[in-house]
Formats: C-alpha cells, sequence, structure tokens
C-alpha cells in the first residue's frame, strides 16, 4: 500500500468516502499515553462515558516523533460537570510534561446527541478508532468530498479572531506561541485542501498532501501556503509573523470559502444578498414584499440548516421560475418561495393556501421581517377567519402524527432528532391552537426551545407528557416503548384541545 494511499481516501464509485479497518495501525510509541488517557476518563465518570476514540494520523502508524499531536474525541451521554472539565484541563497539562515527544493533547468531549448533528463526526467516521465502549460508526452517514467534510475552513474565522485577541491581550509568551502556532496553521494548512476537496474527489488531514493538492488550484497563493505548511512544521514565536499570516492568507481562505458556499454566512448577510439579487431579478415594479420567516438560530446556538423566504409578486409571469432557479447558483442556505397577490384575492384571503401550509401561514407572515415592500399579509390579517386557522393548524399536527409513525416504520430515514422535530412541532400548534404563544414567537422559538424552556413554562401540557418528553429526550436512541407510551398520551391531549377548541 503506498504511503498517499494510507492518509488520502478517495471516493468509492458511489461519490462517498470509507475507511477500511485495515488501515489502523498504531505505533507503539503511542501506547502508554493512550492507556493513561483511556485509564483517566474510565475513572472521571464511567457511567457518563459512553465511548472514547482515537483520531489522527497516530491511528494510521503515521505519528511523527515531536511534530504529531494525539486526538481524542470522548462521548458522553449528557455534558460534562465544571468540575470534569477542570480535571481534563489539568490532567491534559500533566501529560503534555509527561510525554514531550506529543507536540499536544487535543481532547474533545461531546454529548452523543451533539456528536451526531455536527460536521466533527466525519472525523469519527474517517480517521478514528473506537478504544472504549459502544462503536457509533454505523449512526454516521457516509460523507462526500466537499461540504460534508469541511470541518476546519467553517471555524477558521472565529479561531483566527479569537487567537488575535489573545495575542493582544499578552496571552502568548516563548512558552505557548510555537504550540498555538503549530495549532491554527494546521487548520490553515487544512482549510486550504477542503476548498478542493469536491474537485480532487477524496479527504485528507495530512499537511503535505494538503498543501499539494490545494497548490494545483491556486497557484498565486500557494508560496503564502507553503509558509503556512512551514510554520506548522517549523512553528515561531514571532507573533507578527503569526498576525501577517491571519491578514493575508487567512483572511482570503474566509473569503473563497464563502463564495463556494463551504462557509455559512450569517441571517444579516444572507438577507443583504438575498435582497439585492431578488431586486435585479425581478424588479422593484413587480415586488409587493420580500419577508423573511423562521427562527434565526437553534436553541444551541447553531443556524438552521436554511433559511426562509417568501416574495410576493403583482401577478403571475412565465418567466419567474426560470428567475427563482437562479437562486441555486448562490450556494447558500435558503429557500424562497413566490406568492402572487391577485391569486391570493382571486381565491380570498380566508382561503390562504401555501404548499401543505393553511391559513394559518399568512399569520406566520403577517408578523415576518420585512426586506422590501409593505408587508401585504400584515394589513389583511383581520381578515382570517381564527376558527379555520385553528382548523388547519390541527391537520398538521395529525400530519405530523403520521410522520412519526412513519420514521418508525422506515428504519433507513427514521432518527430521534427527526422524531423530536415533529413532536416540538405538534407541541407548537397545540400551544398556538390553545394560545399559549403567539405567530410572531415563530420567528423566534426553534422546535429545539419549544422542547426545552418553552415546554417547561405552559400548563397546556400535562405533566405527563412532559416527564416522558423529557425521559425519550434523555436517552441516546430512540426507545420505541417509550416513543409508544409518549404518543399514547399525547394523542389524547390532541383530542381534549380539539374537542374544547371552536372550529
Amino acid at each position: 500500500m503506498k504511503k498517499e494511499e494510507k492518509i488520502c481516501i478517495y471516493q468509492n464509485e458511489d461519490g462517498k468516502l470509507y475507511m477500511p479497518d485495515s488501515r489502523v495501525n498504531i505505533q507503539k510509541r503511542y501506547q502508554a499515553p493512550i492507556n493513561d488517557v483511556l485509564s483517566f476518563f474510565k475513572k472521571l465518570n464511567n457511567k457518563n462515558i459512553y465511548s472514547i476514540y482515537l483520531r489522527g494520523s497516530v491511528v494510521f502508524g503515521l505519528g511523527i516523533k515531536n511534530i504529531s499531536d494525539i486526538d481524542f474525541f470522548i462521548v458522553t451521554l449528557k455534558p460534562l460537570t465544571d468540575f470534569d472539565i477542570l480535571a481534563i484541563k489539568k490532567y491534559v497539562g500533566k501529560l503534555n510534561r509527561k510525554y514531550s515527544f506529543i507536540t499536544r493533547f487535543d481532547i474533545g468531549y461531546f454529548t452523543l446527541d451533539q456528536i451526531l448533528s455536527m460536521k466533527e463526526n466525519v472525523l469519527i467516521k474517517l480517521t478514528s478508532v473506537c478504544l472504549y465502549g459502544k462503536d457509533i460508526k454505523e449512526e454516521i452517514k457516509n460523507p462526500k468530498p466537499g461540504r460534508d467534510v469541511a470541518i476546519s475552513l467553517p471555524h477558521l474565522e472565529e479561531k483566527m479572531l479569537k487567537t488575535k485577541n489573545e495575542i493582544r491581550a499578552g496571552l502568548y509568551d516563548k512558552t505557548n506561541t510555537k504550540a498555538m502556532c503549530v495549532w491554527i496553521m494546521k487548520h490553515i494548512v487544512r482549510s486550504g485542501f477542503e476548498l478542493v476537496s469536491e474537485r480532487e474527489k477524496c479527504f485528507t488531514r495530512d499537511l503535505g498532501l494538503c498543501f499539494e493538492k490545494f497548490s494545483k488550484y491556486y497557484l498565486d497563493k500557494k508560496g503564502d501556503m507553503h509558509k503556512a505548511l512551514t510554520l506548522a512544521l517549523e512553528p515561531t514565536n514571532n507573533t507578527k509573523v503569526i498576525e501577517k499570516i491571519f491578514s493575508g492568507l487567512g483572511d482570503w481562505l474566509v473569503f473563497e470559502g464563502k463564495n463556494l458556499g463551504l462557509i455559512s454566512v450569517n441571517c444579516d448577510d444572507i438577507n443583504r444578498i438575498v435582497t439585492e439579487k431578488v431586486e435585479s431579478l425581478f424588479g422593484r415594479d413587480r415586488i409587493i414584499c420580500l419577508l423573511r420567516y423562521g427562527p434565526k438560530i437553534q436553541f444551541d446556538g447553531i443556524s438552521p440548516a436554511d433559511f426562509d423566504f417568501l416574495l410576493l409578486l403583482d401577478k403571475y409571469q412565465d418567466k419567474d421560475y426560470l428567475l427563482l432557479s437562479f437562486f441555486k447558483k448562490l450556494n447558500l442556505p435558503v429557500e424562497i418561495f413566490i406568492d402572487y397577490r391577485d391569486q391570493i384575492l382571486l381565491r380570498g384571503i380566508k382561503n390562504y393556501q401555501r404548499g401543505r401550509h393553511g391559513s394559518y401561514f399568512f399569520k406566520i407572515l403577517a408578523s415576518a421581517d420585512t426586506l422590501l415592500g409593505k408587508n401585504f399579509y400584515k394589513e389583511n390579517e383581520s381578515e382570517l377567519d381564527r376558527n379555520k386557522i385553528n382548523s388547519d393548524l390541527l391537520y398538521r399536527v395529525e400530519e405530523y402524527f403520521y410522520r412519526i409513525q412513519k420514521s418508525v416504520i422506515d428504519e433507513q430515514n427514521s432518527s430521534k432528532k427527526e422524531i423530536e422535530k415533529y413532536l416540538g412541532r405538534i407541541i407548537t400548534d397545540l400551544l398556538l391552537v390553545a394560545g399559549d404563544i403567539q405567530f410572531s414567537d415563530m420567528h423566534r422559538y426553534h422546535y429545539t426551545r419549544v422542547m426545552s424552556d418553552i415546554l417547561e413554562q405552559t400548563n397546556v401540557i400535562s405533566a405527563e407528557t412532559k416527564k416522558l418528553i423529557a425521559k425519550l429526550q434523555s436517552k441516546p436512541h430512540v426507545d420505541i416503548n417509550l416513543l409508544s407510551r409518549l404518543i399514547g398520551v399525547l394523542y389524547k391531549q390532541y383530542i381534549e384541545i380539539r374537542q374544547n377548541t371552536r372550529l
């Protein structure tokens, strides 16, 4: 097996990436530190530790003395306490002193739910071996080159900013600057590769290969990237040299990553880009209003999968679908739909329908952010029939009960996160019908928040239902028996609310 084959994974015929177990080859000199880490975490909180992974070059037998880090992922059932985290930091300090030939001990800790929903799970799938506990690799999809393996690049901007602030605060001196230099330059070199991963149809963490593959496409940046590679292998104590890489190559990588859709942009940036594109494509004369609806962030602070927009035009034109298709080229996490004012008025505002969404969606749009024009939905919401809105909401509740059942039947697509999403939307719609939350709250409360603090604040949902939901959330996987009991209780509650609601 050639060296490149050991450290670079090329996509299979199905376009996905796989790591054969035959590539695992841990060097003897790393066995002692690995055993120390395993012993520590087994003692730390054994009942909470779900699994422990070794990842990176050491897994493949490619660790280099005085250069390579040793990296671990610790997967827990629930978040570690502050006491645990402090104990880990102290222990890592001891390890760094004990094993001086290891550049850095990098120990990441995540709950099971977190790691299954994070991009970093690619590192478990492709570069890790399970040393303790249950192996979750089968629960992680095989990624494709490109966005699936963009791990360093999306966080590069915040890491550079944090490092700049730490430099200016005087946190680095001769004892720790070189370690920081190695760490941040590795992120920069790997970010460069992530720009070309899809074009190269492969995945690697090897710094030399990252540089080679990046340089094939960006010859004008080859010199700058070689400086970053050199600093990763031969670090400097000169923080000005490091900051110069940030302001040149680093900032350019972020800019290019956003252009290629590999780095998420914030909600304000997306609003600006979509607004400018809508105006240029459709013209101000036709636009009644452009609205952005839905929450900007999930409960955990992560951006939603996509941002939703509604464009209301005066009347239909044949070219509209072609113009709408241009938004695909933006490579942004956006969904844009079109309504027509003349069609809404012809059908009657009381009979509003937008796909599977009924008249309640008119109310959501009435409280959405208005980016262009005047909010037609806000101006006309008084014409809606509250009874029909409730009827449409309760109809959607039935749809989500069906989707939960279908998710259980279709094991290939079933997931705890998906079921929790449908449960969150059932709870949301029941609270809307009961009046415990308002339609304007739909732009602030992601279902993840509804399932946590919002649920705790309401008396509309029974204590038994809340208890079962909390128990379901605490499990690492879907407990079918528990889910069945929850659905039975929740459906009875739905019927009670339906019977007490005027339709």
